[in-house]
């Protein structure tokens, strides 16, 4: 007699179920997804024991007759499609007709359903097997219960999380679907208690505000355009307001939260400089896109999809991200009054506890842990740029964009400067701050990002060649590309197998750190398969930047000040220095006077 036999049906109820019921976030995920599919406009979730205990689910869509209940809990049974047709041209979120049946195999499962509000059915099975069923009063709409999840599989109850942590991981699946349903109203209740809701208004803003509060809500930017196959709507938080990793960049495709590494990166890509290293924004990317364009046949849990016309997306999304945060303001305002709790009595006297507690805000908006840094100011002290690089005159378009920068920048006086690094300045709206480090790399960062630019750079000899050694793999790709690295200024000749003479090097290029400029080169051209300056000029320009500058606690003159003041004018993005950090903050006249009490709160 053979091995192989045919499984019992349900032993492959039990292994379906594992593939689209991993944890509680799943069967909330499947049955909210229900409940929008049904065009409910308001959706209520309660957990008990962040769901391992109870997940209820109810909602006010079209509902179900008796039929359609006891059909939802058969395998492979959905509304959603009736042909391969269907299939490819897939707008709704459930289409595979699993989860029901699925969630029912491993819980004990009731749906309550009712199409006119009047009466209603309901059905009960635990292990897949039907219990009870009949007619009872119901509002239009469904509701459904799942108790006892993984009950019959203690195997996998084993592995359950905390009640806590479970209701983390469905928080944050319920933050993503209220992102791809504006227009609905969700509820949540946690042991009995309102912890979460949203106003269901369709505005992006709204939206905002009940997900990450009114810091975010008054900092929001949208965006908008239509290309063949496929429309985008970015909703993004101006970087005044930041997060740690990459999960609040959210992607909405057709409706349904989806991730994409390449769009992400290029979303980063656009708010490159305007945020600290290792800091992340907030944005929510919608796309409506033609379903033939994009694979539907994906696993239950799989939720890395894949575009056509990948590059295309990316390379649009990075220019409109950065072409409004170019348009708008980001001065960033420090209301004092909700930053610092202060004594009468006392009101200097703030150890690290004190500052840990009552000025948050300072704390996670910019990034204290950075290190101290070189400070830069507008003196270049490269004497081989100095001599050789000469800069064509400003056209007309320049001037003109110069004026249109210069509107960033408020006009307001020097007052003087304290600690060497923080030059004070008011106006009629309040006195201002400016980091004299942040305010020179920004400077200098955007005036080497423009000469590097140039695809066809100017080089100079060395009077002694450097030579460098690779690996075979490296030196292939060294071989193959001489072309492209004479393009860049640098000319190599090769001495041996393995090994390079750089004879002529560009004029912005270091001696000192010329080995891992090279490195550098090859890495991203090994990566992107191409030989490009413009591809890594970003990375140049910030070294370059912060080398040509003096050292910290410089005090600089007024001509200096005056100058570095106009130049950062000039700047296309005068809020922050290269790595993200603000260049100058504004401390209202208003919040001065109340701190100073001349006037009351």
């Amino acid at each position: 007699m053979g091995n192989i036999i045919k499984m019992s049906p349900k032993l492959a109820s039990l292994i379906q179920a594992g593939e689209v019921v991993e944890r509680p976030a799943s069967v909330v995920k499947e049955l909210v997804e229900n409940a929008i599919d049904a065009k409910a406009t308001n959706i209520v979730i309660s957990l008990t024991n962040g769901g391992l205990e109870e997940i209820v689910v109810t909602d006010d869509g079209v509902g179900m007759d008796k039929d359609d209940v006891l059909m939802s809990f058969v395998p492979h049974a959905t509304s959603k499609i009736k042909n391969e047709y269907d299939l490819n041209r897939i707008l709704t979120l459930g289409f595979r007709g699993e989860a029901i049946a699925s969630i029912a195999t491993v819980s004990k499962m009731t749906i309550t359903s009712s199409t006119d509000g009047l009466s209603g059915y309901f059905a009960t099975f635990k292990s897949g097997i039907k219990e009870e069923s009949g007619v009872c009063n119901h509002n239009k709409g469904t509701t459904v219960s799942v108790s006892n999840l993984f009950y019959n599989t203690p195997a996998r109850l084993k592995y359950m999380k905390s009640g806590k942590k479970e209701l983390a991981s469905i928080m944050f699946l319920i933050d993503r679907i209220a992102m791809s349903s504006k227009d609905k109203r969700f509820q949540v209740y946690s042991d009995g208690r309102l912890i979460f809701q949203t106003s269901g208004k369709n505005k992006a803003k709204d939206l905002i505000f009940d997900l990450y509060g009114m810091d975010a809500a008054k900092n929001v930017l949208e965006t908008e355009y239509t290309l063949d196959g496929y429309k985008c709507h970015l909703v993004l938080v101006k970087p005044q307001v930041y997060r740690s990793t990459k999960l609040e960049i959210t992607l909405i495709l057709n409706g349904r939260y989806v991730k994409n590494y390449n769009i992400t990166e290029a979303i980063i890509k656009g708010f490159q400089t305007y945020l600290p290293i290792g800091k992340h924004p907030i944005v929510i990317a919608y796309f409506d896109v033609d379903p033939q364009l994009v694979d539907v046949n994906v696993h239950p849990n799989k939720i890395e999809v894949k575009i056509a016309n990948e590059e295309e997306i990316c390379n649009t999304i990075t220019g409109k991200i950065d072409n409004i945060l170019k348009e708008s303001n980001h001065i960033p305002t420090r209301e004092i009054n909700n930053n610092i709790s202060y004594k009468k009595q006392n009101i200097f006297n703030f150890n690290d506890e004190d500052e840990e507690d009552e000025i948050p805000l300072i704390r996670s908006n910019y990034n204290n842990e950075i290190k101290k840094e070189e400070i830069i100011t507008p003196t270049y002290n490269n004497p081989i740029l100095e001599e050789k690089i000469i800069l064509k005159e400003e056209s007309k378009e320049n001037i003109y964009q110069a004026k249109e920068n210069s509107k960033k920048i408020p006009d307001f006086e020097y007052v003087g400067s304290i600690f060497g690094t923080y030059l004070i300045f008011q106006n009629k709206e309040g006195m201002y701050l400016m980091d004299q480090h942040a305010a020179a790399e920004r400077v200098n960062y955007e005036k080497f990002y423009e000469i590097l630019g140039n695809s066809n750079q100017p080089k100079t000899d060395m009077l002694v060649p450097l030579v460098i050694s690779f690996t075979k793999m490296e030196a292939l790709y060294v071989e193959e590309n001489m072309s492209a690295f004479n393009n860049i200024g640098f000319e190599l000749e090769a001495i041996g197998e393995l090994d390079y003479r750089i004879t002529s090097i560009p004029l912005w290029a270091k001696i000192d750190n010329l080995e891992e400029i090279i490195y550098d080169i090859l890495s991203n051209m090994i990566q992107s398969r191409k030989v490009d300056v413009i591809y890594f000029r970003d990375h140049i320009a910030k070294q370059i930047a912060c080398k040509a500058s003096i050292k910290a606690n410089h005090t600089i003159s007024l001509t200096e000040v005056n100058a570095l003041v106009e130049n950062l004018k000039k700047c296309k993005n005068p809020y922050t220095c290269p790595h993200g950090r603000p260049t100058i903050i504004r401390f209202s006249l208003k919040e001065l006077e109340e701190m100073f009490e001349r006037i009351q709160k």
